[in-house]
């Protein structure tokens, strides 16, 4: 009884997404051991698209892993997944393109029903991927460090909220004696779906885009993200958060070294914020900005606020280094262009 799922000891959610798809690349040569969950079968091909891009032929090993079908509001069909499972990788997530409420049950009802699961099942360590913007706002001129903690009275995305409360439920499942690894993300690039997160800003680009915001933030490449995680999760390191990001850097210079290797033009006209005020206030933002919705107040501050983030932390941990950024824009760029 149970014997079959014995061999099944890790679990990744959102193993379509970004994250989840480049994590389960490097767990490809004991892919009978790992569960990942879907929502349909049609979302697996972005799964073997990024497989894909780290060589011809590469796709092939998506269909070896234990896939089930399940989402994060369904306890039954998380049941089902989460059996025989002693570590989890929670990669699934809801974008900021999303509406709140949608963000909300899925980040944060979803990440809770999770971890009730993994308490119930005696998961062993658990790693929660959440975001820079679910971390507090630097003093000063200073950098961003694992210190600097949410300020709940301060003005938000509905991004930030939503992931700022799934961690919640991560740092719970602490007091409950589940060891818990949580990595808080800069803008991850990487080859992925290029009409949604930061896919936009090489398909936006390739196809012409001239418009920047003045501000900037910080950028790490997902190989180095779900390479860091899965060192995080396989040492003896727990009950922690890690910041990760190779380089800050301004989203005009981003742009500028995307256009460059895509071999277009760069962005050249500053978007006044006045406008992008005006516009979300009044109007559904245009598709040249790529936001399907209103922006928020706190999203437009974000376009125009500069941050820098520390990965000082994790860089004094971890026994490989981080590619250079420049050197990620070109290998994605390169494989867009194909």
């Amino acid at each position: 009884m149970g014997i079959a799922y014995f061999y099944h000891m890790i679990l990744v959610t959102g193993g379509t997404g970004l994250v989840g798809g480049h994590l389960l690349y490097r767990f490809r040569e004991s892919a009978e051991q790992i569960t990942a969950i879907y929502r349909d079968k049609e979302q697996l091909e972005k799964t073997r698209y990024i497989f894909e891009s780290y060589g011809q032929g590469q796709a092939a090993f998506v269909d070896q892993f234990n896939w089930i079908q399940a989402e994060l509001l369904d306890i039954p069909s998380l049941d089902r997944a989460m059996q025989g499972i002693q570590q989890v990788y929670h990669c699934a997530a809801s974008l900021k393109e999303n509406h709140f409420e949608v963000m909300k049950a899925i980040n944060m009802r979803g990440t809770e029903n999770l971890i009730n699961l993994a308490l119930s099942k005696g998961v062993k360590k658990f790693c929660h991927v959440s975001s820079i913007a679910a971390l507090g706002d630097p003093i000063g001129q200073s950098e961003v460090t694992e210190e600097d903690y949410f300020n709940l009275d301060g003005e938000h995305t509905d991004y930030a909220i939503t992931k700022f409360g799934a961690e919640m439920e991560a740092w719970r499942a602490t007091q409950e004696n589940m060891q818990v690894i949580i990595v808080n993300p800069g803008v991850i690039l990487g080859e992925g779906n290029w009409q949604q997160g930061s896919g936009q800003l090489f398909g936006r680009t390739a196809n012409g885009n001239l418009f920047y915001t003045s501000g900037g933030s910080g950028f790490i490449d997902v190989r180095d993200v779900v390479r860091c995680m899965q060192w995080l999760m396989e040492n003896n390191v727990k009950n922690e958060r890690f910041i990760l990001v190779s380089r800050n850097l301004k989203y005009k210079d981003l742009l500028s070294e995307i256009a460059k290797q895509l071999k277009v033009k760069p962005p050249r006209i500053l978007l006044p914020k006045w406008l992008v005020q005006l516009a979300s206030a009044f109007l559904k933002i245009p598709d040249l900005l790529g936001f399907p919705r209103r922006l928020s107040s706190a999203t437009v501050t974000s376009l125009y606020s500069t941050t820098s983030y520390s990965n000082e932390k994790i860089q004094q941990l971890i026994p490989f280094t981080l590619i250079p950024l420049e050197e990620s824009i070109q290998r994605i760029s390169t494989y867009y262009r194909r």
